[in-house]
């Protein structure tokens, strides 16, 4: 049998994309063999090019990223039969065996899978929200026992409000509040969403220097009271490898009103916009799974906008809960108190290592389970 994990990400959020690149690496650094596939690879073109709109129309409007939420979909009316045979076929010669799912869109390709493969096959459903994202609750709503023959692994339990398991960042440390530079930085996630571009002002009135995601050449604004300006390359997309071959991060790069279009490669996770947050004093952004993920492994506190969905709610009320972030409002209440923020880093930082780590507790189980056949 094929002994490489397979990693099943979806572009449809980087929040769904990078925990799969990070756990890539992680196994493969821990002697796993490895390997992603990105679901929008089995879309046609024109449903690739429906994703793309839906991105920018959710960018103009927060409340059509919302309403979009509340319609039922059956995301097998966008797959390429071609493609997902093909897939299917090259799974089967090479006997693969072992996944693990970031994106309730993949089970409908896993169930066929299954039935096809005549041997075993083991996959993980990995929740990297606190509750149900959409793909999931579509999935549900299609297939209520979608999850029999699988392992669920949540990250997170609301109800204990507990934090069960961990996605590694990269080997950097995080920093201290004394060695961070006072920065805020402000984000909109992957698709660059939300309440975000709405608070500019008021941050920098009382006092802060911010860090700003764009998302496109025109939002790149004039580097006034000392902002700065980032962005992930603009036509660079998930479901697109390198010249090598691979998945990579997106391309990124400060930016400026006169320079926006130069992007080099991202090696690794640290060189994008996970290295600004990590040296900020403090993330403000909606409550994804993906802004869950860098806050606790960088260590930065996040102040929580208005969320994209239920899942994003509970999201945010477990970062509240476990003392790791604050409502946008509470703090704005407290006069954008910096010593709020402290706390909430300081919480953070106890936390180091308290959390097990995800790909290194497969790879545990991995080994015990070679080790008994």
């Amino acid at each position: 049998m094929n002994n490489t994990v397979t990693i099943l990400c979806s572009g449809f959020g980087l929040g769904f994309y990078v925990p799969g690149l990070l756990m890539e690496r992680r196994l493969t650094a821990l002697g796993i063999q490895a390997e992603i596939e990105v679901f929008e690879t089995l879309m046609s073109d024109s449903k690739k090019q429906q994703t793309d709109n839906s991105r920018k129309a959710y960018q103009q409007s927060f409340a059509v990223a919302l309403t979009s939420q509340k319609i039922p979909g059956d995301i097998r009316g966008s797959l390429d039969a071609a493609a997902v045979e093909h897939l299917l076929q090259q799974w089967k010669q090479e006997e693969r065996q072992r996944f693990i799912v970031l994106s309730g869109h993949w089970v409908h390709v896993m169930d066929r899978y299954r039935e096809l493969a005549g041997f075993p096959v083991e996959a993980d459903l990995l929740y990297i929200d606190a509750d149900l994202s959409p793909s999931w609750k579509n999935l549900r709503r299609l297939n209520p026992g979608y999850a029999e023959g699988y392992r669920e692994v949540i990250m997170y339990d609301p109800a204990a409000r507990e934090i069960l398991c961990s996605i590694d960042a990269g080997p950097a440390e995080a920093l201290p509040a004394a060695a961070r530079n006072g920065r805020l930085v402000v984000h909109g996630g992957g698709w660059g969403i939300g309440t975000f571009r709405e608070k500019f002002d008021s941050l920098e009135s009382a006092g802060y220097e911010l860090d700003i995601a764009s998302y496109s050449p025109q939002e790149i604004g004039e580097a006034v009271h000392g902002r700065r300006y980032y962005m992930n390359d603009p036509e660079w997309r998930t479901w697109k490898r390198d010249s090598s071959g691979q998945y990579t991060f997106p391309p990124f790069a400060e930016v400026t009103v006169s320079q926006p279009d130069r992007y080099p490669p991202c090696r690794n996770y640290q060189d994008g916009m996970y290295g600004v947050i990590r040296q900020a004093f403090a993330v403000i952004s909606k409550p994804g799974g993906g802004a869950l993920i860098d806050s606790l492994a960088s260590g930065t506190p996040l102040v929580l906008l208005d969320p994209f969905g239920p899942h994003e709610k509970i999201n945010s009320d477990l970062w509240v809960e476990l003392g790791y972030g604050i409502r946008y409002g509470e703090w704005a209440e407290m006069g954008f108190d910096r010593e709020a923020l402290r706390k909430l880093a300081d919480n953070l930082q106890s936390a180091k290592g308290r959390y097990p780590d995800y790909a290194a507790s497969y790879a545990e189980q991995l080994s015990a389970a070679e080790g008994r056949s």
